[in-house]
C-alpha cells in the first residue's frame, strides 16, 4: 500500500498547493499590521485592530484546515471533490481578511468565515466517515 501523502497523490498536491496558499496568506497579514502601524503612524489604531483580528482569525482558521487536511487526504477521498474543498476554504479566507480589513463587516465577513468553516465541517465528516 503506498502512502498518500505524495505529490503523486492528486489530493495532497492540491493540499500542498492550497495549504501553502492559505498559510502565506496569513504570514502575509503580519507586514500588513505593520505597513498599517506605519501608515497612520500609530500602535494601535482601528485598522490595525482589523489587521490583527482577521490575522487571528486565520491562525484560528488555517492551521486546522492543514491539519485536517492531512487527515482528510489519508482517507483517499475523490481528487476533484477535495480540491474543490482546498479552493472554497483558500477562497472563503481571502474573502474574510479583505472584508474584515477593509471595513465591511457583516454579514458578508459572517458568510465568508462560515463558508470556510462549513467545508472544514465536511472533510471531517468525511474523515471520520472513511475509518468507521
Amino acid at each position: 500500500m503506498s502512502s498518500p501523502f505524495t505529490l503523486d497523490n492528486e489530493s495532497f498536491s492540491s493540499l500542498v498547493l492550497y495549504g501553502s496558499l492559505a498559510l502565506g496568506k496569513t504570514f502575509l497579514m503580519a507586514p500588513l499590521t505593520g505597513y498599517y502601524r506605519k501608515k497612520y503612524r500609530s500602535y494601535v489604531n482601528p485598522q490595525v485592530d482589523r489587521v490583527r483580528g482577521a490575522h487571528s482569525n486565520d491562525v484560528e482558521n488555517v492551521v486546522p484546515f492543514v491539519v485536517l487536511g492531512l487527515l482528510y487526504v489519508a482517507t483517499n477521498p475523490n481528487p476533484t471533490v477535495a480540491l474543490w474543498h482546498f479552493r472554497v476554504f483558500l477562497a472563503s479566507r481571502i474573502a474574510h481578511s479583505y472584508i474584515y480589513v477593509s471595513s465591511n463587516r457583516q454579514p458578508h465577513r459572517f458568510i465568508s468565515f462560515v463558508v470556510g468553516l462549513s467545508t472544514c465541517f465536511s472533510m471531517l465528516a468525511q474523515t471520520i466517515r472513511a475509518v468507521l
